[in-house]
């Protein structure tokens, strides 16, 4: 070790007047722009999900098509899970929606910016329950005609027809 040789290691220099202010701002700067741009990538995303079902209703009407007309399982089985698979995503949209929660300047994740991409996903998905209801219809499942109803008729009284009756059967 020669005599120009210093050990700084245990030596603290102070930082020039500004430089920790002008770091602070610079790593609070990148933080909201990082994460401005995540929020971002989650709508985007968000977007996304809330057109899937819409991107899968033509193959779903082609596969209805060709299921045929008849009761039969193969579309009963098809019918039903156009049915129930609506009602139970819009039961949980908030659960399916939750991975994309935005951050609110307060550091609190929210669902506001979400709202309009979770009602057009609601949307989408009534789309694919009213084609699973169309199929039904169109398969006779429905209760449709007045023929369907015939047992919440009411029935008129029988009229009386004549003196004998009334004496052979009684007052009705």
């Amino acid at each position: 070790m020669t005599k120009l040789d210093y050990n700084v290691s245990n030596v603290r220099v102070q930082n020039p007047p500004g430089f920790v202010g002008a770091a602070r701002e610079t790593a609070k700067r990148d933080a909201t722009a990082a994460e401005r741009q995540s929020n971002e990538l989650k709508l985007k995303r968000a977007w996304e999900m809330a057109f899937a079902p819409a991107k899968s209703l033509p193959m779903q009407a082609i596969m209805l098509y060709f299921s045929g007309s008849g009761v039969q399982i193969f579309s009963l089985g098809m019918i039903f899970m156009l049915v129930t698979g609506p009602v139970g995503a819009i039961a949980g949209i908030l659960r399916a929606f939750e991975p994309f929660r935005t951050t609110r300047a307060d550091g609190e994740l929210t669902y506001n910016q979400l709202i309009p991409a979770m009602l057009t996903y609601a949307l989408c998905q009534g789309v694919v329950f009213c084609l699973g209801l169309y199929k039904c219809g169109t398969m006779g499942i429905l209760p449709t005609g007045p023929a369907d109803w015939l047992q919440f008729e009411k029935r008129p009284a029988w009229p009386e027809w004549s003196a004998v009756r009334a004496l052979i059967l009684g007052d009705v």
